[in-house]
């Protein structure tokens, strides 16, 4: 899941060039491998590190991975199409804006859940939503809005139209569009979308780069899932001029891609400002539903990324314990513990060939 691939995509710096690409890739399984990698490194767990080492080395300071405090993001969905429709809006401060449209064809690890697919990931709650697309990212997300495409084309036409190249004539409810530029109403927007057949993700990646070319904000509407509509609308707003970045993938087997993460973290690196997540293996010891996701939102902002998450070998962990796989790990392990605010800290002798840490979730952890 955090291994070395292909590189799959660029920022893009016109909408004529976001249009030529549309994916279709192949996944594998690669599943059994990596798990049987996790079992072969439980074993090796030697070395025990007390808590006083730990907590010395777990403070904060400046030298924690954070989003930088100017960095906004927003995970964005649209309900109602033919097919899920996300995007990660980031507003970096005094960089360029992104977007990333999520291919429909995606595959990610979810936290709880593990590997899941983009439509999956659309059929999550809002709130789960986030915390998914912010472990793709391997960078915290600070708010979300889930609307219908009615909605989107009322910000659409509150924001003046979406100015967009179509590369030929779509045939829509409301008329041909296209060829050329054009500026699309909302209406014209929404019809874009419901009519994608094959290609609803050029059509979104095609949308997405128009629309924020103008200054946008949340619709007063009440049916719109959000956890902070004013700050959706000031992240939007800062967004305008967002150049279209795509996730850089890499096929396995079927019609499914994943991220190549470390193609991915260095150019978030660069676009962002954020440091790449330190990739971690979470395991449920507690037996409690939701853990995987409560540790997820308690360490993701603090720098990391869930690559495995999966059922510990008893539910009867008492104590959460944090495994440095690797002693160039041990500070990262401190620093887990400190944002799960709970556990111990061990070193294994020798790295997992996974992740650089791996949490064994106890009955000490609450969300």
């Amino acid at each position: 899941m955090n291994e070395p691939g292909t590189p799959g995509g660029t920022v893009r710096p016109t909408r004529a060039a976001r249009t030529a690409r549309i994916q279709r890739v192949r996944r594998g399984v690669a599943f059994g491998i990596v798990a049987a990698l996790v079992v072969a490194a439980t074993g090796l767990w030697l070395v025990r590190r007390g808590d006083e080492g730990a907590a010395a080395t777990t403070d904060g300071g400046s030298d924690d991975p954070s989003t930088p405090s100017e960095t906004r993001l927003l995970a964005l969905q649209v309900e109602g199409g033919p097919a899920p429709l996300l995007a990660v809006i980031g507003a970096p401060g005094t960089e360029t804006p992104i977007v990333m449209p999520v291919p429909a064809e995606l595959t990610i690890v979810v936290p709880g859940q593990g590997e899941t697919s983009a439509p999956g990931v659309a059929a999550l709650p809002g709130d789960s939503m986030r915390v998914a697309l912010s472990n793709m990212t391997g960078v915290w997300i600070h708010d979300f809005a889930v609307l219908s495409l009615r909605e989107l084309a009322v910000m659409i036409d509150a924001g003046g139209g979406a100015s967009v190249t179509l590369p030929s004539s779509y045939p829509t409810e409301n008329g041909v569009l296209g060829p050329g530029d054009v500026t699309l109403s909302g209406p014209q927007a929404k019809a874009f979308l419901a009519g994608a057949t094959d290609d609803a993700g050029v059509r979104w990646e095609i949308l997405l780069g128009g629309m924020l070319e103008r200054s946008l904000s949340l619709p007063s509407v009440s049916s719109i899932e959000t956890d902070d509509a004013d700050a959706v609308s000031e992240t939007l707003a800062a967004a305008q001029g967002a150049e279209v970045f795509d996730i850089p993938t890499e096929p396995v087997t079927g019609d499914v891609i994943i991220p190549v993460y470390p193609i991915l973290d260095e150019r978030l690196t660069t676009a962002l400002g954020t440091p790449a997540p330190v990739p971690t293996i979470v395991q449920n010891g507690s037996g409690e539903p939701g853990v995987g996701e409560a540790v997820a939102a308690s360490i993701i902002p603090a720098g990391f990324r869930v690559v495995l998450s999966q059922n510990a070998q008893s539910f009867d962990v008492a104590t959460t314990n944090i495994f440095a796989n690797g002693v160039d790990h041990e500070a990262d392990a401190n620093r887990a513990k400190a944002a799960l605010g709970v556990g111990r800290v061990r070193v294994s002798q020798v790295p997992s060939g996974v992740g650089d840490i791996t949490i064994v979730v106890g009955k000490d952890f609450t969300a």
